[in-house]
């Protein structure tokens, strides 16, 4: 609608019209060149003072410069209105004159009458909308900038809490006992320290709660390689952040590398997971799997780096050999051979189960709690399953599908996970593999099940740091409940409950030495 008034006369103007036309097309072609009302900063949360600081500033700027783009269209709109009516005057002086004339063409001075009031009525139109639509653009750039001067003043007011006492105990050392924490605060702090992992969607959910604020991070130190860690402000202890050192709450469980790791996790549960062997540095190490005869029915092997998740290690070949050959130095694998008879989805592809779990270690280094989510995911492959086939595509299931809760194994599955993640917990915490802390710690894992046809299940994997998805990103399918649950079960507040996670165990790890104790960086 930018500008294209059709003001082509219909029979030949006098010369003052032609100039109309004239400054009319120039209008049109001022229209062209003029930015567009859109502005490309909007507000976004920060989590430093520098970064609000920076924000509020490029919002200012762009109201600056928007304003005056707003003002260049409404002007050039009023102009062009103008033009009309001056164009609309003409014409009915025009239309006056030829009826007066002895001959009269009655009908052509109606169509010059209908054309000018039509074309005028269409500036005013186009004027009043240009006008509406500069006001809203400018009102909701003062609204982003409203929220951007709102979330300075909070960052304000919680560096002078937090600074006066107001937040949680000191942090490091001396850390954040559970009777330390204090009942009648007032207010709550989260910081991202950018970490990584999914501590600032924690945050983002915390701050759902109307006593959550954001403290702000800064520049810690940077190490050799160029790597900068972030702190809270002035290092102060938060509730929470993704710095463990600094948090009330911890959101990485110490000894979790006995569950990401392949070939620790078969260490000590051995009788949970399909046979595994191990390649290190292109040796097997340890037990050596037999010789796959020339004769015998085609079955596949894979080849897992240990370290490594989310199935871009794996590589499915057609016997130990081959795992051998395309292992690679300085790497270290497990090797399993494909679990019999497996039970395949609908149309017989190959499935597996995306089992999530909170595990809560509390805040007297000993005791654990494992919850298991009542809902999870199914990952599908593209392809039918074949032993034959040795394809990702067959063989190799990554992607969360589906929902799991209408899948008709599931109510006899369930159980079942839920019991074989019980009992890696619970030797990992009798055995000391799980470390005790003197703060709450917390983490949402994924097991990796698969099912056979007589509805046994084999553990894979864990992944810590698990794909969630959130509503705003993913309005069909999300996690929101099982966060928002999870992080109830660890901090409860009032409006909270714990959605569809269950209790699955509570027991007892070994105590941490006491000169260990204090420090859980």
């Amino acid at each position: 609608m930018d500008g294209d008034l059709d003001l082509k006369p219909k029979v030949p103007l006098p010369a003052a019209f032609v100039r109309q036309e004239e400054a009319l097309r120039r209008c049109r072609e001022m229209l062209s060149r003029l930015p567009p009302m859109e502005g490309s900063v909007k507000y976004e949360r920060a989590w430093g003072i520098e970064e609000s600081l920076e924000q509020f500033q490029c919002l200012m700027k762009q109201h600056e410069l928007q304003s005056s783009v707003g003002q260049s269209h409404v002007s050039v709109r009023q102009l062009q209105a103008k033009v009309c009516a001056l164009q609309a005057a003409d014409v009915a002086k025009a239309a006056r004159e030829a009826l007066g004339a002895a001959q009269p063409d009655l009908a052509a001075v109606m169509l010059e009458a209908k054309s000018a009031a039509r074309q005028l009525s269409l500036a005013l139109r186009m004027q009043k909308i240009k006008e509406r639509h500069s006001a809203e653009r400018l009102k909701m750039m003062e609204e982003e900038i409203k929220k951007s001067n709102a979330e300075m003043t909070s960052l304000r007011e919680g560096i002078e809490d937090v600074s006066s006492g107001g937040g949680p105990p000191l942090a490091g050392p001396i850390g954040a006992g559970k009777a330390e924490v204090g009942a009648n605060r007032k207010w709550f702090y989260c910081s991202d320290c950018h970490v990584g992992g999914h501590g600032q969607r924690f945050c983002r959910y915390l701050l759902k709660r109307p006593n959550w604020r954001i403290y702000p991070s800064e520049r810690w130190f940077e190490d050799r390689n160029g790597q900068v860690s972030h702190c809270p402000l002035g290092k102060k202890a938060v509730d929470f952040t993704d710095e463990t050192y600094f948090s009330r709450i911890a959101m990485h469980i110490k000894g979790r590398i006995w569950l990401e790791d392949k070939r620790k996790l078969y260490e000590f549960v051995p009788d949970l997971m399909p046979y595994t062997y191990v390649i290190q540095n292109r040796q097997w190490v340890g037990e050596v799997p037999e010789k796959v005869a020339p004769d015998a029915p085609p079955w596949p092997w894979f080849l897992k780096e240990t370290d490594r998740n989310w199935g871009t290690s794996v590589v499915c070949c057609a016997n130990p050999d081959e795992c051998l050959q395309r292992s690679k130095d300085d790497a270290t694998y497990v090797v399993q051979k494909h679990i019999p008879d497996p039970l395949h989805y609908y149309n017989g592809e190959k499935c597996h189960i995306k089992f999530y779990n909170l595990l809560v270690g509390l805040d007297d280094g000993v005791t654990w709690r494992l919850y298991t989510y009542r809902d999870g995911y199914l990952s599908i492959s593209p392809k039918a399953w074949s032993p034959t086939d040795l394809s990702k595509e067959c063989q190799v299931t990554i992607i969360r599908t589906k929902r799991i809760n209408d899948w008709p194994y599931w109510d006899k599955v369930y159980p079942k996970c839920q019991a074989g993640v019980a009992t890696v917990i619970k030797r990992a915490a009798e055995q000391g593999k799980l470390e005790g802390r003197n703060k709450v710690q917390f983490e949402i894992i994924s097991a990796d099940y698969i099912v056979t046809a007589s509805e046994d299940v084999y553990l894979l994997e864990f992944n810590t740091g698990p794909v969630l998805k959130d509503a705003e990103d993913s309005p069909d399918v999300h996690d929101a409940g099982m966060v928002d649950g999870a992080l109830h079960i660890v901090e409860p507040w009032e409006g909270g409950d714990p959605n569809l996670w269950d209790l699955a165990i509570e027991c007892q790890g070994v105590p941490p030495k006491p000169e260990e104790f204090p420090s859980d960086a």
